[in-house]
């Protein structure tokens, strides 16, 4: 029973960062290949300051300044290059910040991690884990489908199919993309404050380059935009990554496995439902 205890609170835990992910590299297709770095930024704040202060207010509050900082820059390169190279600036910097991590040891410890996270008084057990992180990924799942019906979404949607046809219609793509890179921030501010606390353990080897290929075979399988076709995606993928320590396999196997399957799943996805992903643009 612990162990369904364990899937709920996993699944519900990824929801959060997932939903907010779509919301930019699937709604607004926009090639942000760095939510993980700004996971990495928001665990550590979080992680740090409630150790060295005691106060998880204090540590939320740092937390969501480094988040919506980090997701400022972000918004502003977005702005200023083109996606291709926006795409590579992500990945530079979701890099950058992992150096830095691996090598202040005075602060983060490097690569030994950070021990014995502390936790909010509620959460004591699995199943305390589980249920409030339901409650967080249902409170997201409202939110993102409101702002995916609203007249934003419609906007960064009209951004996304034809930048230059929403421009001449008014639409101001600064403030869309501000807002849509500070939900996507939101979203990994929720994961962060959960996750290192379930754990009991901050390390930089969960916030590597296989989590990101995680995060965007759960949108491209469960189709790029869709709030509950990411929801779904997300159940089922984060269900079959942990049904995987089933598999009699060592550790030194697992991780290649996993990332072997994931890239098969992503590669299969694209390929049946390549009209779907790729469609030919519309035409006024």
């Amino acid at each position: 029973m612990d162990f369904i205890w364990h899937i709920i609170a996993i699944t519900c835990m990824t929801i959060p960062h997932a939903l907010a992910y779509n919301l930019v590299f699937g709604k607004g297709k926009i090639l942000h290949f760095g939510p993980i770095g700004v996971s990495l930024v928001a665990s550590y704040a979080v992680v740090i300051i409630a150790i060295s202060t005691g106060s998880f207010i204090a540590a939320t509050l740092v937390g969501l300044i480094s988040v919506v900082l980090l997701s400022l820059f972000l918004a502003w390169l977005s702005l200023r290059l083109d996606q291709d190279a926006f795409g590579v600036m992500t990945i530079a910097v979701h890099l950058s910040i992992l150096a830095v991590i691996l090598n202040w040891n005075g602060l983060t410890r490097g690569a030994l991690g950070i021990p014995g996270v502390p936790r909010f008084s509620f959460l004591s057990s699995v199943q305390s884990f589980a249920i409030a992180a339901a409650v967080v990924s249902l409170l997201f799942v409202i939110a993102l489908r409101l702002i995916d019906r609203s007249s934003f979404g419609r906007q960064l949607q009209a951004l996304a199919e034809h930048e230059w046809h929403a421009k001449s219609l008014g639409i101001n793509r600064t403030k869309v993309h501000v807002i849509a890179f500070l939900v996507a921030g939101l979203g990994a501010l929720a994961t962060a404050l959960l996750f290192p606390q379930y754990l009991a353990f901050l390390h930089p080897n969960d916030y590597q380059y296989p989590f990101l290929v995680f995060f965007i075979t759960i949108i491209v399988a469960g189709n790029p935009g869709s709030v509950y076709g990411v929801l779904l995606s997300t159940i089922l993928l984060t269900v079959l990554k942990e049904a995987l320590r089933f598999l009699p396999l060592s550790s030194a196997v697992m991780g290649p496995v996993r990332l072997i399957l994931f890239g098969i799943i992503m590669l299969a996805v694209v390929y049946w439902r390549r009209d779907t992903l790729f469609p030919k643009q519309r035409s006024i």
